[in-house]
């Protein structure tokens, strides 16, 4: 733990897995608040990790198990670290914890249901009160299980970029990594997982936090399900981000940026590479009372499999 801490790394700790809370029931009701008490107070000064409750598992019928886990946890460390809930697939934490006050964040698991993500992270962003939502269990890169075929890397991206578009936050999953198969370290290198990093780097460079999910950017081209189009757009109106997940075509409203010109740069999120698309009027500051609705066509670029389409307000 301690490595970890040295290297910048916060550790996802379950107390325990599902297993024993649902399957065999050693963790019952009447010891999981006295277990928690004990492992939270144990690691109670470590200053890099987070309680992952649940663990993969549905808490339907086990709701009391898992609520006296998390009570025992707040108690023994004191409120140290935030906890949240790791279900099954298919699954949020939303659907059972919401409300109770141990619950920081929201975790949802889709493993092969990708094509859901964008929905499924909608959904919990939109729930009262608002907390935090992280995508933690997709399909993992290279992972032959999944009967929706291989998890190429872009399938790696277009889960990671769903993941943020709306809203929310995403974990990488590496199927050999996971497993800890022989020769597992050098998948720490595989295309996926260097393209996530890409995209942290690309979300850096903006104010992220100001983004919101906002698909009324789109005229024509949202697409739906495995090639989802999605957009953001920040409160203050300077900038918009579009997410393109296959190669299409798509009209865009410009009246979305408050500017009068709006200069848009294609970025590609499996290199980094970027090149400019242009300068276009945006319909706003036309000396009308309400702005035109100027739309403009947008494609992804040459052999690109995605693209990122950043709008920015130019200063006059």
């Amino acid at each position: 733990m301690e490595l970890a801490n040295q290297q910048g790394l916060v550790l996802a700790l379950l107390p325990t897995v599902g297993a024993f809370v649902n399957d065999n029931r050693i963790i019952n009701s009447t010891k999981a608040c006295q277990y928690g008490q004990w492992v939270g107070a144990r690691y109670r000064n470590a200053r890099n990790i987070i309680w992952i409750n649940g663990g993969d598992r549905a808490a339907a019928g086990f709701e009391t198990e898992y609520r006296e886990l998390a009570r025992g946890l707040r108690e023994g460390d004191q409120g140290a670290h935030l906890i949240t809930f790791h279900p099954c697939g298919g699954r949020s934490s939303s659907q059972y914890f919401h409300t109770d006050d141990w619950l920081d964040f929201n975790m949802l698991q889709t493993w092969c249901d990708w094509h859901e993500i964008y929905p499924a992270v909608i959904s919990d962003m939109q729930l009262s009160p608002v907390k935090p939502t992280v995508m933690c269990e997709g399909a993992y890169e290279d992972g032959p299980e999944y009967p929706t075929g291989p998890i190429t890397p872009l399938i790696v991206r277009r889960q990671a970029w769903w993941s943020v578009m709306a809203g929310g936050s995403h974990t990488y999953g590496q199927n050999q990594m996971w497993r800890m198969e022989p020769g597992w370290e050098k998948t720490l290198d595989s295309p996926g997982a260097a393209q996530v990093c890409l995209m942290k780097q690309i979300l850096a460079g903006l104010k992220w936090w100001e983004l919101i999910p906002d698909q009324s950017v789109f005229s024509t081209g949202v697409g739906s399900e495995r090639t989802l189009n999605t957009a953001m757009r920040s409160v203050t109106g300077d900038c918009v981000l579009v997410y393109l997940s296959s190669q299409c075509n798509v009209f865009l409203y410009m009246s979305k940026i408050a500017a009068k010109h709006v200069k848009a740069t294609w970025i590609n999120p499996a290199s980094g590479k970027r090149q400019e698309a242009g300068v276009f009027l945006s319909g706003n500051h036309n000396g009308k009372n309400f702005p035109d609705n100027r739309t403009e066509l947008f494609s992804t670029p040459g052999h690109w499999e995605d693209a990122i389409l950043l709008l920015e307000g130019e200063v006059e």
